[in-house]
């Protein structure tokens, strides 16, 4: 029998543990059944795309968490600046009319 570790993890982490654990399993069944010599590229092939799942999912979790966060808190609002004074809509209006009148 296996020597086994018992861990606690966040319950939204099961299911990325246990995808890591079966990567991890099926990459070792792999090492031993491949031939001299392949090893390395067998093993490769076979981890790229669900390593770029893995992390892809790891990633998508993380941005999440962070709208989630934002979301609870609300926006923060800030001091807006006028930079400088400009003309509005209306005021330029305004000059057309008395342009168009004279």
């Amino acid at each position: 029998m296996k020597a086994t570790v018992t861990i606690e993890i966040p319950f939204g982490s099961e299911g990325l543990v246990r995808k890591l654990l079966a990567l991890h399993e099926e990459m070792n069944a792999l090492a031993l059944s491949a031939p001299e010599g392949t090893v390395l590229d067998a093993c490769e092939e076979a981890v790229i795309p669900p390593g770029r799942e893995l992390v892809s999912q790891i990633l998508s979790d993380a941005v999440a968490r962070r709208i989630e966060s934002a979301e609870k808190k609300g926006h923060r609002s800030g001091s807006a600046r006028v930079v400088a004074r400009k003309k509005t809509v209306a005021g330029a209006v305004a000059s057309l009319s008395r342009l168009s009148a004279s």
